[in-house]
């Protein structure tokens, strides 16, 4: 293609669309759809997604670049093509979703070549799509007029139709949605959860679940560096390719859980696995164990992918994750707010560590919890909530984020305390003593270390203490000082106890072995 043009494409308004409601069988059933019109059935490798067949009707010489996570890039041959390539692939998502839509550009591939430069210019197209977008996130959508029947689901739309599942009256967005999920069930996840509760059914303590979003750090850094079309091809594919295989790995270990409905069905769901993204909601008892699996196999497979395109991996490409625990009746729009806040943090401290490593954040949501982060990590997780302070100190109740191996060591010091079958009571007693003052949660620990059993139990306090305090000799539960984020005292013992009921001992296959909740 001596003349090439590249015409850029991405999903508008992505997590709008998917979490439109708070139902399963929509959020996957809209998953679905985007899966089919990106990528393709999986069952049909090789064979062009919904997307591509419209783009070959328009521009039969056009050449792929990449489809995945709601993106994608081709190149066509004249502007003529490009143009209609961006009309036909609009119209397609407005025919498939209704109310889903993408938005493409185009540029001329000049000056870059198919052999240099390539990168940058889909750096420009990445501009050229934020500006679009914003100009399209001004339209408003229309309202529903007085006396027409809102749509079960969503409440947005006019419903149009009436579901065959519940008699509930859909519009067309929903219904096709609901479609989609039943194709999705009955042909690729015949024992995956119907809703929420059902996951919530599995775990231990029981009617919690896990809702994971990660994100690769720092992708668009390194597409930057790739000279080529077919590095670029190589890396979309390969990252692309790396994130689903670490997921499917590392849920890989789960199998199905028996249900007191009856039959068996999946302890996890995949909402969105593509590109440099991923969410998946899972049982609570294994969701802290999967996050970090996941991220693991990640930067284990990284390096295979930049040696591939000829870039230096004296590090790997890391991911950051957020992580929610939650009854199961939290809304899911609400799950994945917070978990992409929790994310951002996630990605902080990786920056932090110059990128040589991952990172997760994670939160616990109780019915006496906040579900609003930064109240809890600015105001309740401080020394705004002792009952007495010290003066002008800044002292954080946690130590989240975590880097992958301290998150590592967190769960396994969690296994060991709950393998030991360390006192619940005493866990609370310490943990209660945190918010009090910083001079009661010193006694309050060594109180605990003189009346636990001193070969059992009080071995698994100090070592926990040796991993995350002050090796300087300073006094438990606190370390002293935290430079990048200029912090005076901080403490891991809170994140401990929180995600307790959430661990199994070492061993146990993903549940509770003290059947404490």
């Amino acid at each position: 293609m001596g003349n090439s043009y590249l015409v850029s494409f991405d999903t508008d308004r992505i997590q709008e669309y998917v979490f439109a409601t708070d139902k399963l069988r929509e959020v996957r059933g809209a998953s679905w759809l985007l899966t089919l019109l990106n990528e393709g059935r999986p069952d049909e490798k090789g064979k062009q997604s919904r997307t591509e067949s419209v783009i070959q009707r328009v521009s039969p010489a056009y050449q792929p670049i990449f489809f995945a996570g709601g993106s994608g890039a081709v190149l066509v041959s004249t502007r003529d093509e490009a143009l209609r390539v961006v009309e036909a692939v609009e119209s397609l998502y407005r025919q498939e979703t209704f109310d889903g839509s993408i938005t493409g550009v185009w540029l001329p591939l000049a000056p870059a070549t198919e052999a240099e430069g390539f990168g940058a210019r889909m750096a420009m197209a990445g501009i050229m799509l934020r500006e679009r977008k914003d100009e399209k996130a001004q339209r408003l959508l229309p309202g529903i007029e007085p006396y027409i029947q809102p749509c079960a689901a969503c409440e947005r739309r006019p419903a149009v139709t009436v579901s065959p599942i519940d008699q509930a009256p859909l519009c067309q967005s929903c219904n096709a949605k609901r479609e989609a999920f039943k194709e999705y069930r009955d042909e690729f996840a015949q024992h995956a959860p119907d809703d929420l509760e059902a996951l919530g059914d599995l775990a231990r303590p029981p009617g919690y679940i896990g809702f994971i979003y990660a994100d690769a750090n720092g992708i668009g850094e390194w597409t930057q560096k790739l000279s080529s079309v077919q590095q670029y091809k190589d890396f979309a594919k390969g990252l692309n390719a790396l994130v689903q295989d670490s997921v499917r790995g590392a849920l890989g270990k789960y199998p199905r859980r028996p249900h007191k409905k009856g039959g068996e069905i999946l302890p996890y769901e995949n909402l969105l696995v593509g590109g440099d993204d991923l969410m998946v909601v899972i049982a609570g008892d294994a969701a802290l164990s999967v996050a970090l699996d996941i991220t693991t196999a990640f930067e284990a497979g990284s390096p295979a992918i930049l040696h591939k395109v000829g870039l230096r991996a004296n590090e790997p490409l890391t991911l950051a994750a957020g992580l929610v625990l939650a009854h199961a009746s939290f809304p899911m729009a609400a799950f994945n707010k917070l978990a992409r806040q929790l994310c951002r943090r996630a990605k902080q401290r990786c920056a932090e560590e110059n990128y040589r490593e991952g990172a997760v954040d994670f939160m616990v949501v109780t019915a006496a919890g906040s579900s609003d982060l930064k109240i809890v990590r600015d105001e309740v997780l401080t020394q705004h909530s002792f009952v007495f302070s010290h003066g002008p100190r800044e002292v954080r109740l946690t130590q989240r984020p975590y880097t992958l191996t301290e998150a590592r060591k967190l769960l396994e010091h969690a296994q060991k305390f709950k393998g030991a079958n360390f006192p619940r009571s005493q866990l609370q007693f310490l943990y209660e003593g945190l918010f009090h003052s910083q001079i009661e949660a010193v006694y309050r620990w060594g109180k605990v270390a003189g009346r636990v059993d001193e070969k059992k139990h009080y071995p698994v306090l100090k070592k926990f203490y040796e991993s995350f305090g002050d090796r300087s000799g300073g006094f438990p539960p606190w370390r002293q000082g935290d430079n990048p984020r200029r912090v005076d005292f901080t403490s891991a013992l809170g994140d401990l106890v929180e995600i307790y009921p959430f661990v199994p001992s070492a061993g146990k296959g993903g549940h509770d072995a003290t059947g404490d909740s």
